[in-house]
């Protein structure tokens, strides 16, 4: 069936070049619109404790969110121009905007260098990033620096560093793709073709994921992972395709047979690589979380494309250049490296069990530092220093201290019918608990401050209500009968994204309950908790869909019950080797300097499932493409040792070059600017590394010696029938 297809891709090649250049064009209007439709944010469970808090508040006081904060400072103590500056800033955006922002401010801090306002906004899915830029317009850039900070500033900035990388990176990775080609084929238009193919596919997917982002919500963070796999996957199957048509061409084939084998043998591995790839994004879905499915859309997208592209418009364009694809040399030929991996194959199944503790062992000493992994939900740190939203979170941090931190946010609510007398008791009671740890810096009654003054100690704060006045007494409780909802902001001495402020929040969740009183306790770390929870409780159905789903898929393929088995412990081995570097490198902080960023003690939430689940496709592909070889091999020979050298000597090459170029892919973007896309590079670039050279070149030749002819043994079926027609040219089967 496949070969039929690439016979008619070729014949009616010109037609179906035309075809892909008008869906390319209609797409390159769309995709550069992409990020206008992509959104921020998704770390927030509906159903959680932290959002229904939220909710309370919301409901009592019409709780508006903090959209910005606006920073002005001078290097000199200019108290009157800080508040000229600031002063005009509110009166402009005042009558621009009029009441759909709310503006408190201006505050001077007392060295008189910095000053700030708080604009606020009703909840907005983009967190109102779209008043960012016009904003931004007002601020100042003369004696007095304006910054606008926030967290729809930080969203804002998010999606102008991703978007930036990924044309950054592209200009990088093309060119660097190009070079590893021109060595692999060392022609200009067998290297070009490929590296033509990765933006087809890129740039058409963007445009159906902005088609599907104006009716469902798509992260931001689908821009950057679409593209960066998108290059890598389109590149590979398009490098396999080629190098398969240039061996049809070699041996004298016609070409449209040519072109017919190409699609029937590397088309039939991609179209498996495929399959796997996508059932790995799809584990993404099963997680619950609108943003990791959404990333599992991107790359389903942008796979499925790649592979139609390798499908369709490649043999399409093979059909047209012909014998033309060799043209332009600019490397000469060389003694070809296949018996180098021949030999090489032979070597590891000479001494299979010690090649095989020697691989585990170096992937264990890599993985060790996954054994303390730490999830967190980003802050602003997940921008460079030099962004405008950063700078100016970074100068209320030196300014404000842990008052610019996310309070713990504790909502005490009087259940209906619990009588209004009880109110000192129980506040009295919820203070005493909130403040049993010297984790708390002090609370307050607002969940913003705006300076260190305005949060009182524990011991003031405990005070003050013992000293209660009876007219004060008499005041509180009118005020709680009149509203039965309270707010205690906690404000912590450590990060909230730090494993105290965790424990801090898991101990008054933990606490007895007070009767009469619901206690609800919301803030950034309760969110990032109640995240984290409901992401890793659904993490295991996702490990099970995708481990399953990728073994069914790899049992048709192969029709063995071993192969696929051995192909899910390894894949496993590259995903443990994956995350023990990013742990050392992000959470643990060791590359900080090498790749640019700020430590913040963990790495981001989504990464570990987003690894596990693209990393199970990806680790599969170089197995398929080898076994797709191996199998061939001894399907004609039963020879097993044989085979599995014949298939590494054949592919050996064009598997490491094929490598070599998502190597570069993955790697350009762990120097992007975003953390988070850092993190996911380096896992990427690692696992593919790790799994073309220690698993692929040792590890599945080893097992493959151990295994025998039990690689290709399917219940029902037996061992496959073997045709054995090359005992006359040298490959005597080996005795089973």
């Amino acid at each position: 069936m496949l070969s039929a297809l690439g016979r008619r891709m070729y014949r009616l090649r010109w037609s179906v070049v035309a075809v892909w250049m008008l869906v390319l064009g209609v797409a390159g209007v769309f995709a550069p619109r992409v990020s206008g439709v992509l959104h921020g944010g998704g770390y927030t469970i509906g159903k959680s404790q932290s959002v229904a808090a939220y909710n309370v508040l919301n409901a009592a006081y019409g709780y508006q969110a903090l959209t910005f904060t606006i920073v002005f400072t001078t290097p000199d103590a200019r108290r009157a121009a800080l508040l000229r500056d600031a002063q005009a800033f509110r009166r402009e955006a005042s009558t621009r905007f009029g009441r759909t922002l709310r503006i408190e401010g201006p505050t001077v801090t007392p060295d008189g260098t910095t000053a700030f306002e708080r604009v606020y906004s009703s909840p907005q899915a983009d967190f109102g990033a779209s008043f960012t830029g016009p904003l931004d317009a007002l601020l100042p850039h003369g004696a007095v620096r304006g910054y606008i900070t926030g967290p729809a500033a930080i969203f804002h900035g998010m999606e102008v560093v991703s978007d930036q990388d990924l044309r950054r990176v592209e200009l990088v990775t093309l060119p660097l793709a190009l070079a590893v080609l021109l060595l692999i084929f060392g022609s200009v238009v067998a290297s070009g073709v490929p590296v033509l193919m990765a933006p087809v596919s890129v740039t058409v997917a963007l445009a159906i994921i902005y088609a599907i982002g104006q009716r469902m919500d798509m992260s931001i963070f689908v821009l950057n992972t679409t593209s960066m796999l998108g290059l890598g996957v389109a590149i590979d199957y398009s490098l396999f395709m080629v190098n398969r048509f240039r061996e049809e061409l070699a041996l004298g084939r016609e070409l449209e047979t040519a072109v017919g084998n190409t699609v029937a043998t590397s088309g039939r591995a991609i179209l498996v690589s495929a399959l796997v790839v996508s059932v790995g994004f799809g584990g993404l879905a099963l997680s619950g979380v609108g943003m990791l499915r959404s990333l599992g859309i991107g790359g389903s997208i942008v796979t499925l494309l790649s592979l139609l592209v390798a499908l369709s418009l490649l043999p399409a364009i093979l059909g047209i250049l012909g014998p033309n694809i060799n043209l332009l040399p600019v490397v000469p030929r060389r003694l070809s490296p296949r018996r180098v991996w021949h030999s090489l194959s032979h070597w590891v199944m000479r001494h299979p069990l010690p090649i095989i503790a020697t691989v585990c062992a170096v992937i264990a000493i890599l993985g060790i530092p996954a054994f303390h992994i730490r999830v967190g939900i980003p802050g602003p740190e997940i921008l460079p220093s030099s962004v405008e939203s950063r700078a100016g979170n970074d100068v209320l941090n030196r300014e404000l201290g842990y008052a610019n931190q996310s309070p713990v946010l504790v909502v005490v609510r009087r259940l209906p019918g619990t009588p209004v007398a009880t109110y000192e008791q129980s506040a009295f009671s919820v203070l005493d608990r909130v403040c049993s740890s010297r984790e708390v810096a002090g609370v307050a009654p607002a969940p913003v401050v705006n300076s260190p003054g305005q949060i009182r100690s524990c011991d003031s704060a405990l005070a003050a209500l013992q000293s209660e006045t009876p007219r004060q007494r008499a005041q509180a409780r009118t005020l709680a009968a009149r509203r039965s909802v309270a707010l205690i902001s906690v404000f912590l001495r450590s990060n909230p994204s730090s494993a105290s402020a965790e424990r801090y929040v898991a101990g008054l969740r933990g606490s007895q309950p007070v009767p009469g009183y619901e206690i609800l306790i919301g803030g950034q770390t309760a969110g990032q908790m109640d995240f984290d929870n409901y992401l890793y409780s659904r993490f295991p159905l996702v490990i099970l869909f995708v481990i399953a789903t990728i073994y069914a898929v790899l049992l048709i393929a192969f029709r063995s019950v071993l192969l696929p088995l051995k192909a899910v412990l390894m894949n496993v081995l590259s995903v443990v080797a994956a995350y023990g570097v990013v742990v050392f490198a992000f959470q643990d902080g060791n590359l900080a300097n090498l790749l640019g960023f700020t430590v913040v003690g963990n790495i981001d939430s989504i990464v570990p499932v987003f690894l596990f689940c693209v990393l199970f496709g990806i680790s599969t592909d170089y197995e398929v493409f080898l076994l797709t070889r191996v199998q061939e091999e001894y399907l004609e020979t039963g020879n097993n040792e044989e085979s599995v050298a014949r298939g590494l000597e054949v592919t050996g090459r064009i598997i490491t070059s094929a490598a070599a170029v998502m190597i570069v892919v993955f790697a350009a973007f762990a120097f992007a600017r975003l953390v988070v896309i850092k993190e996911v590079g380096l896992g990427l670039a690692l696992a593919v590394l790790v799994d073309a050279t220690l698993i692929r070149a040792l590890l599945v030749p080893a097992t493959m010696r151990l295994l025998g002819r039990w690689n290709w043994w399917l219940p029902g079926r037996g061992f496959p029938t073997v045709k054995r027609d090359r005992v006359s040219r040298g490959h005597v089967p080996a005795a089973e």
